[in-house]
C-alpha cells in the first residue's frame, strides 16, 4: 500500500476580498509516488492551493504535512521545503529572472550553497536531458513559449524534487512543445517522482492520472480514480468540465447496443477501438 507523502487538511485563505475566499476549508491526500489530476472551473481555488504547497502563501487556518510532518515557515525549513516540492508556474515568465539559460537552472543549487563543480555537472545533465542544450547559453526572455516552460521544469528538476506541481502545464502551448512536456512529465513519473498537475483536458486526465480531484469554490468537491469522477455528467457540470471523448462515445454505443455497458470505460480512443473490434 502506496504511503502519503502529501495532506493537507482544513485550510482556509483569503486574498483582499475576504467574502469569497480561495479556500475554504480544502482537505486532501496524495499518495507517494502516484499521478494526481487536480480540476475545476477557474477560480475554484487550484492555484491558490499549489502556492500553499510549498510556502509561498501562508493558509489563514488549516495544517500542510510534507512527509507526516507540518509545514514550518521559517526561512531556512521553507528553502529546504521548496527543494523537495517544486511548481512550474502556468505562465513561465513570473518564475524565470536570470540572464540567461544556464544561470537560470544553476540558481537554485548554488542558493543551497552546493560546490560549483557539482552544480556545474548536474546543471549539464539536466540540460542534456530536456533537450535545451541549443539555447543553453541564449538569454532567457529571448525563449519562445515552449522553451521557457522546459527551462521552468529544469529549474525544478535539478533540485531532485519528491513532488512536481505543474499549473496548467501545457497552456499555450504548440503541439511540438506539448508533446516535449508530456513526454517529460511521462519520465518524471516513470522515476517515481509524485506529479501533481492541473488541467481543465479531462481526455488528458482520464488517460493519465491515477487520481483525479475535482475543486468546488475552495474545496474538494470529490476525489478518486479518474473514470469513477469523469464519466459522473452531473458532477462535470458542477465544475464547468466535458466529459471526455472516450467515454462520451462509449456511452453513445452502449445507448445503441453496440458494446456492453458492463464493459470498463476505456481510457482513451485506442481502448474504445479494442472494444469496437470485439463487436460482431
Amino acid at each position: 500500500m502506496q504511503d502519503v507523502i502529501f495532506e493537507a487538511r482544513n485550510l482556509h485563505f483569503s486574498y483582499e476580498d475576504k467574502s469569497a475566499p480561495a479556500l475554504s476549508g480544502l482537505s486532501l491526500s496524495i499518495k507517494r509516488g502516484s499521478k494526481v489530476a487536480i480540476m475545476g472551473a477557474n477560480g475554484s481555488g487550484k492555484s491558490t492551493f499549489f502556492l500553499c504547497c510549498n510556502g509561498i502563501l501562508k493558509p489563514e487556518k488549516g495544517t500542510i504535512f510534507f512527509n507526516g510532518t507540518p509545514m514550518s515557515y521559517r526561512k531556512k525549513d521553507l528553502m529546504a521545503l521548496r527543494s523537495k516540492i517544486g511548481i512550474v508556474f502556468q505562465n513561465p515568465d513570473t518564475q524565470l529572472f536570470c540572464a540567461n539559460v544556464y544561470q537560470e537552472i544553476s540558481f537554485g543549487p548554488l542558493n543551497l550553497n552546493l560546490p560549483e563543480s557539482a552544480v556545474s555537472n548536474e546543471v549539464n545533465n539536466v540540460i542534456e536531458k530536456l533537450g535545451i542544450t541549443p539555447f543553453r547559453d541564449r538569454p532567457v526572455h529571448a525563449l519562445s513559449g515552449g522553451q521557457k516552460k522546459q527551462v521552468a521544469l529544469a529549474d525544478i528538476l535539478v533540485m531532485y524534487p519528491e513532488i512536481m506541481i505543474l499549473d496548467e502545464p501545457f497552456a499555450a502551448l504548440d503541439p511540438v512543445h506539448t508533446k516535449l512536456i508530456r513526454k517529460q512529465i511521462d519520465e518524471m513519473c516513470a522515476s517515481g517522482m509524485t506529479v501533481i498537475l492541473s488541467t481543465h483536458n479531462t481526455d488528458y486526465a482520464l488517460e493519465w492520472a491515477d487520481e483525479a480531484v475535482l475543486f468546488k469554490d475552495g474545496r474538494v468537491l470529490k476525489q478518486g480514480r479518474p473514470e469513477q469522477l469523469l464519466s459522473d455528467e452531473e458532477l462535470l457540470k458542477e465544475t464547468n468540465l466535458e466529459i471526455p471523448s472516450s467515454i462520451r462515445l462509449h456511452k453513445f454505443l452502449c445507448h445503441k447496443n453496440l458494446v456492453s455497458p458492463s464493459l470498463p470505460f476505456p481510457k482513451n480512443m485506442e481502448e474504445l477501438e479494442k472494444e469496437l473490434l470485439t463487436v460482431k
